[in-house]
């Protein structure tokens, strides 16, 4: 045996060796004969096969005697549902820190990254498959789940998927490594029919044949290899670790079953290897992150897979694939029930709880047994009462004893008496496993009176809590693996547009994601606790006696208490006064634009509010004050002015039109004084006295006429719309604009 294992290290200085390698698979399967041979030697599919038994109300190990009623009452399963429903009663709340300084630029990517993987959760029903991991973690003690992108899920665009490992199907090298990230190899292997075999690996239909049929190949002399030719194939004492390990894995977990003759053993070895390879003129690593997949199948016989790390997308540029969670980690994830620190399997409260739980079975048992006997009660007849036994049946009828004396001497018989002591046993040893199993009833809580105050409900969730501590550890740690190997998935593999809806401030909000867009250093964590059952009535009454001495609003009181459509309340609330101060002077006139803007204003919290006005959702006041457009999306219709009024309007600007031309010829007549030098300074100072006093004269004319022109446009304005002010006032307004400009 020794020879045949010499036969199979590599010599690459890796654990595997390299491509395409004759002993590539047989080496897959030499470290998966050790890894269960480790499982079989502390005695882990024994325990797990017993600890299902027991979650399966199979307690007994012999079949009852005649008469005799083994009862069992499953404290076990009990523990553990309540285990389950206390640690997964909640879906858990996540955050997104940043792993270094934070671009402002990208500080909405990390909100975007939240809510991304809190839609994938409630979506794809990860509570759910949380409830099954705690439920086999709670089981065997162990739990483990690997993450992977399966592109026939969402309709051929695939979708990341988290899978449930059971424990008898997975190991990993070193064997005794507790940290899963730190070890050298995980090994994931289960049993596959054939024909699924060969419709998966179609390029390796013709060779791949059952376990079964490989084994009898293998048994046969004449098809073992010499184990001193040259070290490529030495399978003598090969045959039998294979054997053993097909056997383990085929039985061991649930018994063989009909078609086990029509199955294969498939294996999937996930290593660390730091192969380098020539890249133009530069040294780089073969595989993304040092990981390496080989799947091998008939006892290493036929590798049907061998790639680079799977969790990362070849398309993807290296640097950013680079920042991915998976980049250089397994995609799986292991956590336990109760930590062991002597091995890296854990440890079920089963282990603790059997035995009292045995001891209960066994005291229901005797005083069923006993009361069995007291139920089955025996009627005294004489043989001198002259009555038969057959007539002291139930039915009616008539029976003549021989004497007065013998029919009193026909009576039942005292039956044994029930020790009360066995119920007093019972309760001890209930009491015991309760308190082992660190479980609480509501019963505890009991005050005295009808209902039970909310406070003592509170220090049990508290006293639960502080017993599940480890497990909240535990398990949190598995969920923050999750959602960060979710993340790291969907940053490789969401290639397209995708969306994603959440609600905020009770508005469903819908937005579109791309995983290249959000690949930043952001870490997600799970706050601890938060999958863990919350007392409502608690809350509710901490927040009434909050609000009645004003440490918190109205808003939040409602929120608290899920008060139905509590948004649109509070802002009714909110519009309370103010809603009566926009209705008055929206009657002055004030245009609808700016009560509208109010009206949402008044509504927003600070934040909100500071958030919209820098994105330009709000528009500023000067904004609000430009007159509104026509209904054709042009300027607003000039008002029509009677042709009379028309014709004087014209007149005044051709003569406004004169007095402009007649200044820009003074204007160029000083500009050329200027410009002559020959001029005494006498004349220029006279004409520029000369030209300073027209220029008045002028600007006073102009003055004149213009007012005259406005005096005369409100007239005929005036008669034209009578009693519409807002009209009238909106004429004069912009004739009076147009006046200002032309005086400028």
């Amino acid at each position: 045996m020794a020879t045949a294992k010499r036969s199979l290290i590599p010599e690459n200085g890796e654990l595997l060796h390299e491509e395409n390698h004759p002993m590539l698979g047989y080496r897959v399967f030499d470290i998966l004969a050790d890894i269960v041979q480790h499982k079989q030697d502390l005695g882990l599919p024994a325990k797990w096969n017993r600890c299902y038994e027991l979650g399966k109300n199979k307690h007994w190990r012999q079949a009852p005697k005649k008469n005799v009623a083994l009862v069992t009452a499953n404290l076990l399963h009990t523990h553990r549902t309540r285990t389950k429903n206390m640690l997964t009663d909640n879906n858990p709340t996540f955050n997104i820190r940043a792993a270094g300084e934070v671009d402002p630029d990208k500080e909405d990517l990390y909100k975007t990254l939240l809510k991304t993987a809190e839609y994938w959760w409630s979506e794809t029903e990860q509570q759910k498959a949380f409830e099954v991991t705690v439920d086999n973690g709670e089981t065997y003690g162990l739990t483990v789940e690997k993450m992977l992108f399966n592109p026939e899920l969402e309709q051929g665009i695939g979708e990341a998927e988290s899978a449930i490992i059971d424990p008898f199907h997975i190991g990993w090298w070193p064997v005794k490594q507790d940290n899963i990230q730190k070890c050298e190899a995980i090994l994931h292997y289960w049993p596959m029919t054939v024909r699924e075999a060969r419709r998966r690996w179609p390029n390796f239909a013709d060779r791949i044949k059952s376990d079964k049929e490989m084994l009898e190949q293998l048994s046969d002399t004449r098809m073992e290899i010499q184990a001193n030719m040259t070290g490529k194939k030495g399978l003598g004492a090969y045959i039998t670790n294979f054997a053993n390990t097909v056997k383990n894995v085929m039985n061991l977990a649930g018994g063989s079953t009909k078609e086990e003759g029509d199955e294969i053993l498939v294996c999937e070895a996930w290593v660390k290897d730091y192969t380098r390879i020539k890249e133009g003129e530069k040294e780089v690593d073969k595989y993304y992150g040092n990981i390496r997949r080989v799947t091998a199948l008939n006892g290493g016989e036929l590798v049907v897979d061998d790639r680079n790390n799977p969790s990362i997308n070849p398309e993807l540029d290296v640097e950013q694939a680079s920042q991915t969670y998976l980049w250089d980690k397994f995609p799986f994830i292991k956590a336990h029930s109760v930590t062991d620190t002597g091995q890296p399997w854990g440890m079920s409260d089963f282990e603790q709880l059997e035995n009292l739980n045995i001891e209960v079975n066994k005291t229901i048992s005797q005083f069923t047994y006993v009361k069995d006997k007291v139920s089955r009660i025996k009627l005294i007849n004489p043989k001198d009462t002259g009555v038969t036994n057959k007539q002291l049946g139930n039915a009616d009828g008539i029976i003549n004893p021989a004497s007065s004396f013998v029919a009193q001497t026909i009576r039942y018989l005292d039956p044994p008496k029930i020790d009360m002591h066995l119920i007093e046993a019972l309760n001890v040893y209930k009491e015991f496993f309760f308190l082992v199993a660190g479980s609480f009833d509501l019963e505890q809580a009991d005050t005295g009176k009808s209902v039970i105050a909310y406070k003592a409900i509170a220090a049990l969730l508290e006293r639960a809590a502080t017993m599940l501590r480890g497990k909240l550890r535990n398990y949190s740690g598995l969920i923050r693996e999750r959602g960060r190997m979710y993340l790291s998935l969907m940053q490789s593999w969401y290639t397209e547009d995708r969306f994603i809806s959440y609600e905020q401030d009770g508005e469903d909000i819908t937005k579109k994601i791309k995983g290249t867009e959000l690949i930043i250093p952001g870490k997600l964590s799970v706050v601890s606790g938060s999958t863990m059952p919350i007392s409502k009535i608690q809350q509710r009454e901490e927040a009434l006696a909050l609000f009645d001495k004003g440490a918190i609003d109205a808003e939040e009181l409602l929120k608290t208490i899920e008060w139905p459509d509590w948004k649109r309340v509070v802002a009714r609330m909110k519009m309370g006064p103010i809603g009566e101060f926009l209705e008055k002077i929206s009657m002055q006139g004030v245009p609808p634009a700016l009560i509208s803007a109010w009206e949402e204003i008044a509504t927003l919290e600070m934040k909100e509010y500071e958030k919209k006005l820098v994105d330009g959702e709000i528009p500023m006041f000067g904004e609000l004050l430009v007159p509104p457009e026509g209904e054709d999306g042009g300027p607003p219709a000039e008002p029509e002015v009677p042709p009379e009024i028309q014709a004087e309007v014209r007149l005044k600007e051709a003569q406004a039109r004169k007095v402009d031309a007649e200044i820009e010829l003074i204007m160029e007549k000083i500009n050329t004084e200027k410009v002559n030098q020959s001029a005494t300074v006498a004349g220029v100072q006279f004409d520029k006295v000369k030209l300073t006093q027209d220029q008045a004269k002028l600007i006073a004319d102009i003055k004149d006429r213009d007012k005259q022109r406005d005096h005369e446009y409100k007239i005929s304005t005036t008669k034209e719309f009578g009693k519409d002010k807002a009209k009238t006032q909106g004429a004069f307004r912009e004739q009076g604009m147009k006046s200002d400009n032309k005086r400028k």
